[in-house]
């Protein structure tokens, strides 16, 4: 090669980091060796024509040096490996940016393919290169507030599928924003003109279901005075959004699988099809593989539906955003109730940052447009808040998470927790293992026995 690749190789595995940095440079490539933590520093303060990174590091898992790279030098492709062959692992890694995924132990001419292919890209701008994220965000939807690396990831990702007509699974707990996201889906699309009609699944009576979606015929059942087109029929032309997917009923699933497959329905007592041009977006906060293995979900459905898997994150897990979304909310409540709040007070921010927001932004926003109304004016300080946001302000307590009016999994819970403290730590402490033990309270050894137990640490992690 004409000019020597300057190359960043991220693992934990101190022997394995060695081999490989040994064989790049035997190669002619200009290797820096880092950990997860590491490789985040050097990420921040230099450019690299590649980086490769192993997806498993305490401190920095691989997913948190893909966002740094996709933040700072989106350009710049990644290469991961894995000891786990996990579906999973693979497509979350594809969906944020990796340019190709190896299964350790890695061959020798894999990773010397992988690299080669993916300096090229590095050094010759790609024509085929997705949009821009944030200018795509700025074009189409200027209602998607933020810049957490979570939330970019979801932003690039509906940059490249906007403007196809291909079927959209909205995933992610309630008040993430869904039907929000898939408005903004439609503004980036061609059809954004054209009619988009939502339909709460869940808000449907069973026995009017079937009508309400595909309509029906004149003297279909008692009542059926009048035909009547359904909510498919409404959208023709344009997109509709089955929010809260997971709650049809099976009769109805196969209904709509025969219309994403053949683009026809039949309205209820009518015996002649209609052709029906509609793009297809559906939401839910239910695992549907999980109801897919019990039963309650098609199998078939779900794969027509999760052709795009989006998955929007929790507010917890983009608390980088909490303060501008927090004095977008003032701004509006202001102007809407014709109130004169001038802010919100560093400690009164620090408790809304640091709170776990089980109803995630759909709460955040009640919440202040609650405080905006009572406070009237002036700046909004930490005893305007309520008392499940201060605790903890003080060190005499830790906020918790609300019990939710369904299923919970506090184990689950509780270790996510775990894994943000953990996580903080590490990152407050540069990686220093013995100094982030003393700010948790740990002993050194225990610390290190977590970080061995878990095998991925969270997003916060980089944050």
């Amino acid at each position: 090669m004409a000019m020597t690749a300057k190359v960043l190789l991220c693992d934990d595995e101190e022997a394995l980091c060695r081999s490989l940095a040994r064989l790049l440079r035997s190669a002619d490539y200009d290797v820096v060796t880092a950990d997860g933590p590491g490789g985040l520093a050097q990420i921040d303060r230099d450019t690299f024509d590649a980086v490769i990174t192993d997806l498993r590091m305490p401190g920095a898992d691989g997913f948190a040096i893909l966002e740094a790279v996709r933040t700072k030098c989106p350009r710049t492709p990644v290469i991961v490996m894995s000891g786990s062959a996990q579906i999973s692992d693979a497509v979350r890694a594809m969906r944020l940016g990796a340019r190709d995924f190896l299964v350790k132990p890695v061959g020798v001419e894999s990773l010397e393919e992988a690299l080669g292919g993916a300096v090229g890209t590095s050094k010759t701008p790609a024509p085929d290169e997705g949009p821009d994220p944030v200018a795509w965000r700025d074009r189409n939807a200027p209602w998607l507030l933020g810049q957490d690396p979570a939330m970019l990831a979801v932003l690039s990702l509906l940059a490249q599928v906007s403007d196809t007509g291909c079927t959209v699974l909205l995933t992610g707990e309630s008040g993430t924003g869904k039907e929000l996201v898939a408005r903004s889906i439609v503004a980036g699309s061609s059809r954004a003109k054209k009619p988009f009609v939502a339909v709460n699944c869940a808000a449907i009576p069973t026995n009017l279901v079937e009508s309400e979606l595909f309509g029906h015929a004149r003297g279909a059942f008692t009542g059926a005075n009048s035909a009547r087109i359904g909510r498919f029929a409404e959208a023709s032309g344009g997109t509709i959004l089955l929010d809260e997917i997971g709650e049809m009923e099976l009769g109805v699933q196969a209904k709509l699988l025969r219309l994403i497959q053949d683009g026809v329905l039949r309205p209820v007592g009518d015996e002649i099809d209609q052709r029906i041009d509609v793009r297809i977006l559906a939401a839910t906060n239910r695992k549907l593989e999980n109801d897919v293995g019990s039963g309650r979900f098609r199998a078939d459905l779900f794969w027509r539906l999760n052709v795009i898997p989006v998955e929007l994150p929790a507010l917890r897990e983009r608390s980088t955003d909490i303060p501008l979304l927090a004095e977008h909310f003032v701004r509006r409540f202001n102007e809407k109730n014709r109130r004169k709040v001038t802010g919100i007070h560093p400690d009164a921010m620090f408790a809304l940052e640091h709170y776990y927001w089980p109803g995630n932004i759909r709460e955040l926003e009640n919440l202040l447009e609650r405080t905006v109304i009572l406070k009237g004016s002036g700046e909004i300080v930490l005893s305007d808040l309520p008392p499940k946001l201060r605790s903890g302000q003080d060190g005499s307590a830790t906020p918790v998470p609300e019990l939710p009016s369904d299923r919970t999994d506090l184990r689950a819970i509780l270790e996510s927790v775990e894994d943000r403290m953990i996580a903080e730590a590490l990152v407050r402490t540069g990686g220093n293992k013995n100094r982030a033990a003393e700010l948790l309270g740990l002993n050194r050894t225990t610390l290190v026995e977590k970080l061995r137990r878990k095998r991925t640490m969270p997003p916060h992690a980089a944050s």
